[in-house]
């Protein structure tokens, strides 16, 4: 292969593979959290529980596999494997409707 048309070729194939480098971003930089990522305790157990703690720990935040998130973060504090109830929002529904009838 003569070298005017070799130096070309590799200039494009490493074009090519910056661009690739540049634009390619893996799911786990992007969206990973960790407990410095929340400011208590409470707040990363809720995300911890709302995407698929405890059976699930995709961002690693139960370090002892106990279902509780980021146990040494701050209180306020949420300790619980389930998110909370939430009656104001069923009372709602429910007089919603008491008034259709």
């Amino acid at each position: 292969m003569p070298l005017s048309i070799s130096v070309p070729l590799f200039a494009l194939s490493a074009l090519t593979f910056i661009a690739f480098l540049l634009t390619w971003s893996p799911v786990a930089f992007a969206s990973d959290k960790d407990c410095a990522d929340f400011p208590n305790q409470r707040a990363a157990q809720f995300f911890f529980l709302k995407h698929g703690g405890p059976q699930s720990d995709p961002h690693r935040l139960d370090g002892d596999d106990d279902g509780v998130a980021c146990e040494d973060n701050p209180c306020p504090c949420y300790r619980k494997k389930h998110l909370p109830y939430r009656p104001a929002l069923s009372l709602v529904s429910e007089r919603r409707l008491i008034l259709r009838m």
